[in-house]
């Protein structure tokens, strides 16, 4: 009785504990920052416990033997606590290292994608440099790729995992290997996720990192589809920012340049000739705004379609445009007796 009191007070200490954490680590960091972070996730040691984790065997050897039989029996689940269990009581034992790569190997067997990540991340960061990474890295991405696959099958349809979240399962992976040959294939499932939520302008942030550092990477013709796209689309999200416009622009245009035999060339031809148009009819409206008499003179509406001009001379509203400058020009030579409608005879 006394120990179930001890561990409903810990509990309770623990949630409000929680309920007042807020994690600042993340904010206002681009994403190419947030891709080597110094600590992209607190992988707690395990460490001995006097409640939990109390091994059956008295030495590391014997547990770990112990645990072996267990999965020879078909145990999965009593092997996996057996191994965990040494892993937390010696955890600077050779015998903690194969005790933890078992644990991963029979949760990706199990087809138990978080806890196989977990598990992964774990020999990644407590046991660096003390096992083949490849595989290792390897079966962390596979089982990111699962958790990313699984995502919308929560229930009742909602998100299993947020677009944070998996993001995140590929940025620790980069932290843990920044150099590994499949680093940009990471990167591009992270630029994937920033577009799936609407979030074009980060995107583009990962697909130029990738343009930039590797720029011989064998999907780089994905690549550069996906970074004109996204600047299409986040043209939509800058529809009334003009000079945001222009920029997208010439991003499309750097895109054509530098992959000009691109297959999909006339889709980023398209996409900029799109933008173009909304930053012509946004500029068009914007200066028809100056054109009202009862809050601004002929001379600013006269400029402003001028400005209009001087950018799109070939805009579908030029001859519009012009008639309106002429008869502009000829309300603003006469006397203000007559243009003025505060004017009284």
């Amino acid at each position: 009785m006394k120990r179930i009191l001890t561990l409903s007070l810990l509990l309770l200490c623990v949630t409000v504990l929680r309920a007042q954490y807020v994690d600042y680590s993340r904010m206002g960091k681009t994403p190419a920052e947030l891709m080597f972070i110094d600590d992209p996730m607190d992988i707690e040691l395990k460490e001995p416990s006097w409640w939990w984790h109390d091994p059956e065997k008295d030495s590391p050897a014997e547990q770990l033997e112990y645990a072996r039989a267990l999965e020879a029996e078909g145990k999965a689940d009593a092997a996996i606590d057996a191994y965990d269990d040494l892993v937390h009581e010696w955890h600077a034992t050779p015998e903690a290292l194969k005790a933890q790569l078992a644990i991963a190997r029979l949760y990706s067997a199990a087809g138990e994608a978080e806890k196989a990540y977990d598990a992964d991340i774990y020999l990644l960061a407590h046991f660096s440099g003390r096992f083949e990474m490849e595989p290792v890295l390897k079966d962390a991405l596979s089982q990111a790729d699962l958790m990313a696959g699984r995502a919308g099958s929560g229930f009742l349809g909602l998100r299993r995992y947020s677009h944070a979240t998996l993001r995140s399962n590929y940025e620790r992976i980069i932290h843990f290997a920044p150099r590994w040959v499949m680093v940009p294939e990471l990167l591009m499932r992270i630029g994937a996720l920033y577009s799936d939520a609407g979030q074009y302008a980060s995107a583009l942030t990962i697909y130029d990192n990738i343009i930039v550092r590797w720029p011989s990477f064998a999907r780089m013709d994905d690549v550069v589809y996906c970074y004109a796209k996204a600047c299409r689309e986040q043209a939509n999200v800058w529809h009334n920012d003009t000079g945001r416009l222009n920029n997208l622009e010439r991003l499309i245009a750097g895109a054509i340049a530098f992959r000009p035999a691109h297959p999909s060339r006339a889709d980023f031809e398209a996409w900029q000739r799109e933008i173009y148009e909304i930053r012509r009819d946004g500029s068009y409206v914007k200066a028809a705004f100056y054109d009202n008499p009862k809050a601004y003179s002929p001379d600013s509406a006269i400029r402003a379609y001028q400005a209009f001009l001087q950018q799109f001379p070939d805009a579908p509203q030029a001859d519009a445009v012009r008639a309106r400058i002429a008869a502009l020009s000829v309300a603003d030579r006469l006397p203000a007796a007559s243009t003025s409608p505060e004017t009284t005879p």
